[in-house]
């Protein structure tokens, strides 16, 4: 197995988080790169390769340019303007209420583009998240070649949450899509999402599309982030009607409960005869994760590897979620033994 390392990037280093007006410790961090990275590299068969960068404007094929520019030009800003005390954050204080947006100046503009309070923008932000959106194009790139059935893009921040002109969840540059549309130029493509967060980014930039399948097996959103999409009957609109699914779940499904929805899902993804497959892997789903609520064992990940391999087809995997730091090594190295003999 191919892993494309993005690398921690460590210029992105939320100081915090407001979750409900109150400040708490972030939990996308930059070790958490390193933790996978530490268990992959010890496994037979992995070579890691580090990530070429593409230009920003490649990042526009799905997420509109001005807001693009907007990231780009504002995490410049905040660069140039370092504080002698520490890293300057920009969170959004003042969301959108009515229609015409209009927003002029960094403050009306970044409540326009992000959809949370736990999502800030620093110096190092874009340069981050162009990364990881390089590391999973590159992946796509590599499987397109066919001298690779299986490439793992190792990196954040995540990028699932990440819609066409909005940020949130972590999310900035929506990798998972960008390496879809870049295959679907090959035949229809099929992109599952095993976060334990529904990935709103990725259902939005498809959702009026045919030619790519979107399934996503996520907690129930009526009380887990981002709780207003990810609901069973969001199904796509105009020539995506139907070729959207979402497989909400219950606070602490385990394997048990998690095994009925994969099935389905691949049973589902496999229906149009995909010319290939996109894994939107989040760790989160783990039992020991902090935010997660599920309670999935590590070996479970082998499990979904191993029937992501009976699959059959060429398979980017995209790192999304998982923040357990003692836990998310172990996940990784599980889930890849399971896809390995691809």
């Amino acid at each position: 197995m191919l892993v494309i390392n993005a690398g921690p990037n460590d210029g992105h280093r939320p100081p915090f988080e407001i979750d409900g007006g109150v400040m708490v410790p972030p939990s996308e961090v930059p070790e958490r790169v390193p933790a996978i990275l530490r268990g992959l590299q010890g496994m037979a068969g992995v070579r890691v390769e580090e990530v070429e960068l593409v230009e920003p404007t490649e990042m526009t094929v799905l997420h509109a340019p001005e807001y693009v520019d907007f990231l780009r030009e504002t995490c410049a800003e905040l660069r140039a303007a370092r504080r002698s005390d520490g890293e300057a954050a920009l969170f959004p204080s003042v969301f959108p209420y009515g229609p015409g947006l209009r927003a002029r100046g960094r403050k009306a503009q970044i409540g326009e583009y992000c959809f949370d309070t736990y999502t800030p923008l620093m110096a190092g932000t874009f340069d981050a998240a162009l990364r990881m959106a390089s590391a999973a194009l590159r992946a796509a790139d590599c499987v397109a070649a066919g001298g690779e059935t299986v490439v793992y893009a190792v990196g954040r921040p995540p990028g699932h949450h990440a819609e066409r002109a909005r940020f949130g969840g972590y999310s900035y540059l929506n990798g998972t899509a960008l390496a879809a549309h870049r295959l679907s130029a090959r035949g229809p493509g099929a992109v599952l999402d095993v976060d334990v967060h529904h990935g709103n980014g990725t259902q939005h930039l498809f959702y009026d599309r045919a030619d790519v399948r979107t399934a996503s097996i996520h907690g129930d959103p009526a009380g887990l982030f981002p709780y207003f999409s990810g609901f069973a009957d969001e199904t796509g609109t105009g020539p995506g009607l139907g070729a959207n699914r979402n497989f909400p779940l219950p606070p602490g499904t385990d394997d048990r409960v998690y095994q009925p929805a994969l099935e389905s899902a691949l049973e589902w993804l496999a229906h149009d005869r995909p010319a290939f497959l996109v894994v939107a892997i989040g760790f989160d789903a783990h039992a020991g994760d902090p935010i997660g609520g599920f309670a999935l064992s590590t070996g479970y990940f082998r499990h979904i590897g191993a029937m992501l391999r009976q699959f059959g087809l060429p398979t980017v995997v995209v790192q999304e979620g998982g923040y357990g730091l003692d836990v998310v090594g172990e996940c990784a190295a599980a889930f890849a033994s399971g896809m390995r003999s691809c």
